[in-house]
């Protein structure tokens, strides 16, 4: 008979210190990031079609999440934080769920979703809360340990656990095409199992292991790809995904003090955690050679090499990538500690090494909670705007900046924003263009003729420019000035930039 796993208390009330860590953040401000998803997903939900009417570098996934969370519980920062704590939840459970069998002490299982989704959260402010790095953990996860489950199973149940693994890799690419590479490495090795250790014909292995993951991970990419042929669509959507990103690579250069400043965040927040899923990799694979362990390794390694491939963002929140397998090592770790630290018998040195090991986390879980009963909890707008100013300092200037577009004398529709798309998000407007500006430094050369023709036919009754974009559009496509001299004259001017009215 089959163990079916269960909860346990210490489950429960773990499960509950995530959700109230959770609840902090559901007042959370915006960055540019999701403001411009937040548009995009609105769009999307009146009718307009990713790409084609609404453009954005970024594979579809993000855009799907931010429309399922917006139409479930509001396009808004409250609406799309509580889908995110809803899914982290889930994630929770499955983890503790999935995980029990890899610990020695099932008290130390119990705290998976602490040291992952609790520690996601803590560390989280607003420019990592709900970004791709960071969600794409629970089917990347999925995909990993149903991977992991086949070694030990033949015939029809490791056919299914590969394809539902197959078709967990399929969401992960549609989240973001260039985490492949962790895909592969996963199935690579239960690949090799199979043919170097069991010694397997080429028949079985393809029936059992090739077939069902090449139809797991084509079912999603084929119902993503059918949607776009549907719309007529698919010649943007290749560019989007297999053309532009290499040329904007090309045409790129490596970041380095972006990669100082991710790097200083994510060794901020998980410095401790990293140090102990050190002892953890050290024992599991130096005595026992634990080929969950091993994976998770891999996921970490190779997740830091495609953080550093992407040479011209490198932000912080892409080192979310690695938050779930160093969460999950770092619990190994404490499970291997933890036999050693029962038998300390001074309570002082206990203590001592557990407040060292949080240090980094409790303070900064102080601070957002400090933050959160100094502003009563962020329940009315005005407690939850003086909440977010607290993390977000210019929040205060967006908000004066699109006060005018809400007055009753002002001109209705679209408007265009080279700059921060949260003043689309701040004024209720949407985009004019389908290229949006938040990223202008990116464009390619042929981007920038098609902006320029879409802001002609369009006509936007506002454009707001930022002072960073006047000198780089002056630079690289000054016809986009000239238009603006043209048909618009100089409405105001702020700290940030520029805002035009249509004559």
């Amino acid at each position: 008979m089959i163990s079916i796993p269960r909860l346990s208390k210490i489950d429960f009330l773990v499960l509950i210190s995530v959700v109230i860590i959770g609840l902090i953040n559901l007042p959370f401000p915006f960055s540019g990031d999701q403001a411009l998803f937040t548009t995009g997903a609105l769009e999307m939900q009146q009718g307009k079609i990713l790409y084609r009417d609404f453009w954005d570098l970024k594979q579809p996934g993000i855009y799907y999440f931010y429309f399922l969370a917006g139409n479930l519980f509001g396009f808004n920062e409250i609406g799309i934080h509580i889908f995110e704590l809803i899914y982290m939840v889930f994630f929770s459970i499955i983890l503790q769920l999935t995980l029990k069998t890899y610990f020695q002490h099932q008290i130390i299982a119990s705290l998976v979703p602490l040291l992952t989704v609790g520690v996601y959260y803590i560390s989280s402010s607003y420019r990592q809360l709900t970004q791709v790095e960071g969600l794409v953990g629970f089917p990347l996860f999925l995909c990993l340990w149903l991977t992991y489950q086949s070694f030990n199973h033949e015939g029809k149940q490791r056919f299914i656990q590969l394809l539902i693994s197959g078709f967990m890799g399929g969401i992960v690419l549609i989240f973001k095409l260039i985490f492949l590479p962790i895909l592969l490495a996963f199935w690579l090795t239960i690949l090799l199992h199979s043919l170097l250790i069991k010694h397997q014909n080429l028949q079985k292995i393809f029936i059992e292991i090739f077939l069902p993951i090449f139809i797991g991970i084509i079912f999603p990419l084929l119902a993503v790809f059918s949607y776009f042929a549907e719309v007529n669509s698919l010649s943007i959507v290749y560019k989007t995904f297999f053309v532009y990103p290499g040329q904007v690579v090309a045409n790129g250069k490596f970041n380095l003090s972006k990669l100082i400043f991710g790097t200083a965040w994510f060794l901020k927040s998980f410095v401790t955690l990293v140090l102990i899923a050190t002892v953890a990799v050290n024992v599991s694979l130096r005595k026992g050679k634990n080929l969950l362990t091993l994976l998770l390794v891999a996921w970490f390694v190779l997740g830091l090499g495609i953080i550093f491939l992407q040479t011209r963002s490198l932000w912080s929140y892409h080192y979310l990538l690695l938050f779930v397998p160093t969460g999950i090592l770092a619990t190994k770790g404490l499970d291997i500690l933890w036999q050693p630290l029962k038998q300390l018998n001074s309570p002082v040195i206990k203590i001592l090494v557990s407040f060292l090991f949080l240090l980094p986390l409790l303070l900064n879980f102080q601070f957002k909670s400090v933050a959160l009963v100094k502003n009563n909890f962020a329940l009315t707008e005005d407690t939850r705007f003086k909440y977010q100013t607290v993390f977000r300092k210019d929040y205060t200037l967006l908000r004066s900046e699109v006060n005018f577009l809400s007055q009753p004398e002002n001109l209705p529709g679209e408007i265009f924003v080279a700059g921060d798309p949260s003043i689309y998000y701040l004024s209720g407007r949407t985009q004019a263009t389908s290229l949006n500006a938040w990223s202008l430094e990116l464009f390619l050369s042929e981007q920038w003729p098609q902006l320029l023709q879409e802001l002609n036919l369009s006509k936007p009754p506002y454009i707001f420019i930022s002072d960073n974009y006047q000198t780089l559009i002056k630079k690289e496509f000054p016809k986009i000035i000239e238009l603006i001299d043209k048909r618009y004259h100089l409405l105001s001017k702020s700290t940030d930039g520029i805002w035009y009215i249509l004559n």
